[in-house]
């Protein structure tokens, strides 16, 4: 649409930024400066306005002041009165959705309410921070329907494969489609899946992979209600999984939680060459065990005793065959004799009175400084509960060095990726935020200890993860059958889409890939949606 002037402009968008037509027009104004985001990297120039402030309605709202900055862009569609066929108008692009920061927050009430709520003078003009909006996610495809629950789900960014676990106890692998330009190409039709094997007896409670920078083996961690634990390492080549390593000795209950050590390319860099894996582990009694992992061998994807003077290895097993029940027929049937490594806890310490129901890798390890020790151990884990607490142990000294107790339960937990910055899901179904950064001697550098997001599911929030790429942006599953994406700016979900095949179905796992969210639940269904 066109104007004729900036008056006109604003006019236009007062008279559509109002939802109640019997309320008079303000004649208010507030000066505002228009600042590109720094966090906006691709075609700035493109997106960048001159800061010199100007006069918008008092009352304006984010879609009014996204059309102001779309007119001054030049961007938008033409009007429909306007039957001149220059070649400015052929070439305008389109209008993009903004969205806005005042004071470090977003703005989600008209901008004169915002100001006041936050103690802004008026006086001067006010900076606005804009950037394009984050649209909704669009479901893409889904798998077909699996045979039991899907339980936990883990992407690997190296294989680009998405791994799963259900309540049959089977692990399964997923490809990300990419297209030509390396992202996710949407269309409708099946998520292909790829090789699977029978893990557990039981249902897979937790899932963890990591793609060793050493050796290049990725690695899938599954614990399970059968009280067991394993590592099997995926063979891209081959697509195909093989049992890895049996952990024993650090658990008499249910495996909850568990997380690998992620920080190994950082230890080499820091002079540490032996490559080490770590792996944490927690219970359903409270029990947190730290382990090593075996690096395996070339010749095999199994452990073996290769490993010379690990103190943490108990012993060896032979097995014949690879009990691969993989969907590929290269991998149909193996009988070759593989040596299964069966390994014991570094540390096993009962760390909470409760279910530990999530794990983290704390950010500020020793790799990062440069002072690795020579077993390359990461310096902190922290821990979330059903005992409402949440804990950061020094795993040097296997010592708790800060608690936060909160006032309900801890039923998924996730670490953003720049920050010990935490967010919790609990049975209330709230998101909190809990700052976990320490001062390295033991006291809390938290500046906010519980921070809560506004009440948006309608039930039991069972999974959390932080974006991978975007340290403001987090997504949630529940129980309600929902997958909500926020923005911690934010005390409201910027976007809610239903993630299960029928109402009634619970949501009960996600994960962030390249450009997708995953998710699953007890519809039995992989879906896949685009962001």
């Amino acid at each position: 649409m066109s104007f004729s002037s900036d008056e006109e402009m604003m006019m236009s968008i007062n008279n559509n930024d109002n939802d109640d037509t019997d309320k008079l027009l303000t004649t208010t104004k507030i000066r505002v400066s228009f600042l590109l985001s720094p966090s906006v990297r691709n075609n700035r120039h493109q997106l960048e306005l001159p800061t010199e402030p100007m006069a918008v309605p008092s009352n304006i709202r984010k879609r009014g002041l996204s059309a102001i900055v779309n007119h001054l862009l030049d961007r938008g569609d033409k009007d429909d009165d306007d039957h001149s066929d220059s070649e400015d108008d052929e070439e305008r692009l389109p209008p993009i959705p903004f969205d806005f920061l005042l004071n470090d927050k977003l703005l989600r009430l008209p901008l004169d309410a915002a100001a006041r709520n936050m103690g802004l003078s008026t006086e001067h003009a006010l900076e606005l921070l804009y950037f394009p909006a984050r649209l909704p996610p669009k479901k893409e495809g889904e798998s077909e329907q699996l045979p039991d629950w899907i339980m936990v789900m883990d992407y690997n960014g190296s294989e680009n494969r998405l791994f799963t676990g259900g309540a049959d106890g089977i692990i399964r692998t997923f490809e990300q489609q990419n297209g030509g330009d390396g992202r996710s190409s949407i269309g409708s039709g099946e998520l292909r899946g790829g090789c699977s094997i029978s893990a557990h007896t039981g249902p897979i409670k937790c899932m963890s992979s990591l793609t060793s920078q050493r050796n290049n083996k990725t690695y899938i961690a599954t614990g399970s209600m059968d009280q067991t634990l394993v590592t099997h390492v995926y063979n891209s080549k081959k697509d195909e999984l093989n049992l890895h390593a049996v952990y024993s000795g650090g658990h008499s209950n249910s495996i909850s939680s568990v997380v690998l050590a992620a920080a190994a390319a950082a230890a080499a860099a820091a002079g540490d060459h032996d490559g080490k894996q770590f792996m944490a582990s927690g219970d359903w009694d409270g029990g947190l065990a730290i382990w090593n992992v075996p690096p395996g061998t070339d010749t095999n994807d199994g452990g073996s005793n290769a490993g010379g003077g690990d103190t943490n290895s108990k012993s060896s097993k032979k097995r014949k065959g690879n009990n691969n029940n993989s969907t590929s027929s290269s991998a149909a049937a193996s009988n070759q004799e593989v040596t299964i490594q069966e390994v014991q806890p570094i540390h096993s310490v009962r760390a909470h009175s409760s279910n530990i129901s999530g794990l983290a890798w704390g950010y500020n390890n020793n790799y990062n400084s440069g002072t690795s020790s020579s077993s390359s151990m990461p310096s902190t884990l922290i821990t979330g509960s059903w005992d409402h607490g949440l804990k950061v142990y020094d795993i040097s000294r296997m010592d708790c060095i800060l608690t936060l107790n909160g006032s309900r339960v801890v039923t998924s937990l996730s670490r953003c990726s720049n920050s010990d910055v935490v967010a919790t899901g609990s049975p209330d179904c709230t998101v909190r935020l809990w700052d976990m950064r320490t001062n390295g001697d033991g006291s809390s550098g938290s500046q906010i200890a519980d921070k809560t997001l506004r009440q948006s599911h309608k039930s039991w929030v069972s999974a959390i993860q932080w974006s991978p790429t975007d340290p403001f942006v987090l997504a949630t599953t529940s129980h309600d059958g929902t997958l909500k994406v926020w923005d911690i700016r934010s005390s409201l979900p910027l976007h809610t889409v239903k993630a299960t095949t029928n109402n009634g179905d619970k949501s009960l796992c996600l994960a962030f890939g390249d450009g997708i969210i995953y998710s699953g639940g007890s519809d039995c269904v992989v879906k896949k949606f685009a962001l």
